[in-house]
């Protein structure tokens, strides 16, 4: 018989046979109880690795600032030197002007010098100007005894200073000094002034015109400065002022069309560019309170202008 055709009972006899002779059990055999199974062994858990500690940088030094130079000093004056000091006085004669144009505020204005030596400039062409300009030089004399004073006849040496340019006018047939003075209209409030019109720069021409009121000063130097001319030295003697009365050319500010009545102040500023070396620079400005009331202007208390 073909082996594919045995039966079962034959292929079972067949199968013990051919274990016997392996010496094992057959395969369908249940496994021995008594067997030892070996445990599947546990992973020992993977070490965390310890992160790598960032090394801490080293601090970056904070820049030593560099100081910031301090200006030079502005010179000390040498006290041998007996400089003027130019004061401005309140304007006075106030007046409004109707024109075409509108209305002016008109005003005298006086510079007077209060300081140990006279104000003097001379036009020369030591430095170079404008077209129809000439340079000035300021003349200082020198204190000969040491006294403080100045005396005609002893102090006659002298220093001089750069001051700016002197321009011709035509009218006057004469040299005047560059930025005399400025002008400025304020209206006061609580918390600052409001510029109403202002006129930059005045020219004059600096002579003795009459000396200084008594609550200011009382001198005795006589009269050194009189007409100007085109080639004699200008300046005010010390006790002196120079007044531009009201109907000069540049005595008056345009008020604005839309100018209500009110309390105004009137700013004068001398030396406003600071050409001449003075004894005292802080004290170069005065203060008018003033009342516009249409086409008429008043003085006032001087308190709301403080």
């Amino acid at each position: 018989m073909p082996l594919g055709h045995v039966g079962w009972g034959s292929a079972a006899a067949v199968g013990v046979l051919f274990a016997g002779l392996l010496g094992t059990a057959p395969a369908h055999s249940a496994p021995s109880l008594s067997a030892t199974v070996t445990p599947t062994p546990t992973p020992s858990p993977t070490p965390t690795p310890e992160p790598t500690p960032t090394p801490t940088p080293d601090p970056t030094p904070t820049p030593v600032p560099t100081p910031t130079p301090s200006p030079d000093p502005t010179p000390t004056l040498d006290p041998r030197l007996l400089a003027p000091d130019v004061i401005a006085l309140p304007a006075s004669e106030l007046s409004i002007q109707n024109s075409s144009d509108g209305r002016r505020l008109r005003f005298a204005s006086s510079l007077a010098n209060t300081g140990l030596g006279p104000l003097e400039v001379r036009p020369n062409n030591s430095r170079p100007c404008p077209s129809g300009q000439h340079h000035s030089t300021q003349i200082i004399y020198r204190d000969a005894n040491v006294n403080g004073r100045y005396n005609l006849r002893r102090d006659t040496a002298v220093a001089r200073r750069p001051a700016g340019c002197m321009v011709y006018h035509p009218y006057h047939e004469h040299w005047h000094f560059k930025a005399s003075a400025r002008y400025t209209l304020l209206e006061p409030s609580a918390d600052r002034r409001v510029v109403v019109t202002s006129r930059r720069k005045v020219s004059f021409c600096l002579r003795d015109t009459d000396r200084v009121p008594r609550h200011i000063g009382v001198w005795s130097h006589p009269e050194a400065f009189g007409s100007c001319t085109r080639r004699t030295p200008q300046g005010i003697s010390v006790g002196w002022m120079d007044v531009y009365q009201s109907f000069l050319a540049g005595q008056s500010l345009t008020l604005p069309k839309r100018l209500g009545d009110g309390v105004y102040c009137l700013e004068t500023v001398v030396d406003p560019l600071d050409q001449l070396t003075e004894t005292d620079n802080e004290n170069n400005s005065s203060i008018r309170a003033l009342a516009i009331r249409g086409d008429r202007v008043v003085r006032r208390d001087q308190a709301p202008c403080r």
